[in-house]
């Protein structure tokens, strides 16, 4: 019962998001698909994957315990925080603090967690703002 009740939430926030996604306009042309073609792909292979669990559910669905229900509240919390000071903080040093909280979550050890913030973080960073075009903001603290 409870893939179903997940399906059909699933499959309502899939249209939701289609239909949100397909009112998407462009005032200057940059891809031919337009942009609401990503969204809508999106809303596409949701609804796809709800109608499978509201017609193919698992006989005996094992709920996660509460420990993992606590890790995942964290683990959001975090995301919806980093959101917030992204702006202000910059994108390279809330990016760096991200992914070592994150890791540190999974239980990576300290070295690999440190290093693998610090790497992600430029890489991506120099990624979006060098060969894609897209800039991340640098942070108000650094005068960015």
């Amino acid at each position: 019962m409870t893939d179903r009740i997940t399906g059909t939430l699933l499959l309502l926030l899939a249209i939701a998001y289609g239909v949100a996604g397909s009112r998407f306009e462009s005032n200057f042309i940059s891809d031919p698909l337009g942009p609401n073609a990503f969204p809508v792909m999106l809303a596409s292979a949701l609804g796809l994957f709800s109608l499978y669990l509201l017609f193919r559910p698992d006989p005996e669905p094992e709920w996660p315990s509460a420990v993992s229900w606590r890790r995942q509240g964290v683990a959001l919390a975090a995301l919806i925080i980093y959101g917030f000071v992204l702006e202000f903080v910059g994108f390279i040093l809330s990016s760096i603090v991200l992914v070592g909280f994150l890791s540190q979550m999974l239980g990576a050890d300290r070295r690999y967690m440190i290093g693998t913030g610090i790497g992600a973080s430029i890489v991506l960073y120099f990624l979006f703002n060098n060969f894609l075009g897209l800039p991340l903001p640098a942070g108000e603290i650094f005068g960015g």
